[in-house]
């Protein structure tokens, strides 16, 4: 069924518009004319149009995880108290401060007050805001009455997954700076310092030494030719992305990430925390486990391991333990392939994931600690060593000058 925006005029004569979800225009129509409104304008959803709407909303602002997760933490709390579904939304959509999402909350009431078959249809017209993840978890407490435990359960599963992002960001955060003040330290000597010197070196009548020859030169091509550099470096930056965009290189990019001394653990260990606790949280809101896995897969980043789970649903889907499709890829943890295997045997596995989580939540956090650990010093010799040579460049002639003097 397709979904069809109209422009209508009711009884009393007052304008309406909104959308229903039909198989044909004239179905639309005679829809209307039940319903006593006069149709003005019918016409097929543009998909194009649809995107273009989102792509603007999430440029004027964006949900973040954690936002997402009080507002299901709310919109459970509010259910409990015995709100019906609609009253619940537009108590939320009120009281949000984040204009992206009380537009997308009014979005689903219409949605749900027109055509939209349950709330997890309405959820799905927007995945910017609710994901695969979400949908599935929504749709599999509706269709077992048990809608408003899934959503606690969802708050606090959005919860922790913030908190694992936050932790990674934050912990780059100071690297990256002082990468970027390097960077910027480096540009300013080359292009307004360096020149300055360079009358200073003419007047010596003396031929530099060579790195200070080479430094001139690199200081002139800056200064003169520095937007060449930077349209370089952003048709390379351009190049990288378009070519990571193809699942081929992005594929064996992100299993070379993988296989990286340190920093390869590190994001295994991210991802092995990320599929523990959403596999955990699907199977606990009763989506069975094939499903449960095709949901998962589509919230790795890692391209390499996602493709691992193409296989591991197939060999699920013939009857196979979950833990031997894991052990049988050879990119798991083996803590988390036994613990998977216990879990089946024990008939515990939701529990066994989520205990899986919370241990590779720590081991995610310390694996992070240690790189960034490293990743300081190793910034700061480098481009103090940048520095120390520049300076060493700028100086060696006029030692030089002076032992002449002398």
């Amino acid at each position: 069924m397709s979904r069809f925006s109209y422009i209508a005029i009711q009884r009393t004569g007052e304008r309406t518009s909104g959308m229903l979800r039909s198989t044909s225009k004239r179905e639309v129509v005679a829809k209307l004319l039940e319903l006593g409104y006069h149709p003005v304008v019918v016409e097929a959803e543009n998909q194009q149009k649809k995107d273009a709407k989102e792509s603007v909303r999430s440029f004027l602002g964006r949900v973040k995880t954690s936002d997402l997760a009080v507002f299901t933490r709310q919109f459970a709390a509010l259910l409990k108290a015995g709100l019906p579904i609609m009253a619940a939304l537009e108590t939320l959509q009120r009281q949000s401060t984040n204009r992206y999402l009380a537009r997308t909350i009014e979005d689903v009431r219409a949605s749900l007050a027109q055509d939209a078959p349950s709330l997890a249809d309405a959820f799905a017209e927007h995945p910017k805001i609710f994901n695969p993840v979400y949908c599935g978890l929504v749709r599999s407490g509706e269709e077992g009455g048990r809608l408003i435990e899934v959503l606690n359960n969802l708050s606090v599963h959005l919860a922790r997954m913030a908190k694992l992002r936050g932790q990674v960001l934050g912990a780059f955060v100071y690297p990256i700076f002082l990468l970027l003040m390097g960077i910027t330290a480096v540009f300013i000597l080359m292009a307004f310092v360096i020149p300055k010197f360079q009358k200073l070196f003419t007047s010596f009548g003396q031929q530099l030494p060579t790195p200070t020859r080479f430094l001139i030169a690199v200081s002139d091509f800056l200064s003169q030719w520095w937007w060449v550099v930077a349209l370089l470096l952003v048709m390379f930056g351009g190049m990288v992305f378009a070519s990571l965009k193809k699942q081929a290189i992005r594929s064996k990019t992100d299993a070379l990430i993988l296989k990286l001394p340190l920093f390869g653990p590190m994001v295994l260990k991210v991802e092995a925390a990320r599929i523990a606790r959403t596999l955990g949280a699907l199977l606990k809101g009763g989506v069975r486990i094939v499903e449960a896995l095709n949901i998962t897969a589509r919230t790795i980043r890692n391209s390499h391991i996602r493709e691992t789970f193409g296989p591991m649903g197939q060999a699920v889907s013939t009857g196979n333990e979950l833990g031997l499709a894991m052990e049988q890829a050879g990119v798991y943890p083996p803590l988390m392939v036994n613990l998977i295997r216990t879990g089946e045997e024990t008939g515990e596995l939701p529990e066994m994931l989520e205990e899986l989580a919370s241990i590779y939540d720590d081991e995610a956090e310390r694996a992070v600690n240690g790189a960034v650990k490293l990743l300081e010093p190793v910034l700061i010799v480098a481009m103090g060593l940048v520095i120390a040579g520049i300076v060493a460049a700028v100086m060696l002639p006029i030692f030089k000058a002076s032992a002449i003097v002398s």
